[in-house]
């Protein structure tokens, strides 16, 4: 069940852009929710760890679950925002608006609540995190492609 083509997953771009990505997002989700932690967030911290240990220890499809849980990720930030938009009465472009709107409000209050580090916390998770994993995903399944003209045997 490990990798054994010669090239250790740290040693190409999307294998470090995953173990880059994944704790940095453990990392702030345990500074902005502790000891408070959302459901949705621990799912997606567990997915994240699975697909860490993948890439480390060189399990041989460790593509596939950098993009299972980078999936799994979009797949309930998706569900929050639409949950939250969902709330109001108002038609969903408008209230999708509202959501990032207010955002922006929260990240304030973040930043007088809990200081520099929350705040920024906070708009890593909320902004930064959901381009990460739409990045990281379009970099493995990039980066996985047969090269023209070569042939894949496994």
């Amino acid at each position: 069940m490990f990798n054994n083509d010669g090239k250790h997953p740290l040693a190409t771009a999307p294998g470090m852009l995953a173990l880059a990505v994944w704790p940095l997002y453990v990392l702030g989700a345990v500074l902005l929710y502790y000891p408070d932690f959302l459901a949705s967030v621990m799912i997606a911290g567990f997915f994240g760890l699975v697909a860490c240990a993948a890439v480390v220890s060189n399990f041989k499809y460790w593509r596939s679950t950098v993009v299972l849980a980078s999936s799994v990720y979009l797949l309930l930030y998706v569900i929050r925002v639409i949950r939250m938009t969902t709330m109001t009465t108002d038609p969903f472009l408008s209230a999708l608006s509202f959501y990032y709107s207010a955002s922006w409000r929260v990240a304030t209050s973040m930043f007088l609540e809990k200081g520099s580090v929350g705040g920024l916390t906070h708009g890593f998770l909320e902004y930064v995190m959901p381009v990460l994993m739409v990045a990281l995903i379009a970099v493995v399944l990039i980066s996985s492609r047969p090269k023209p003209g070569a042939s894949r045997t496994g």
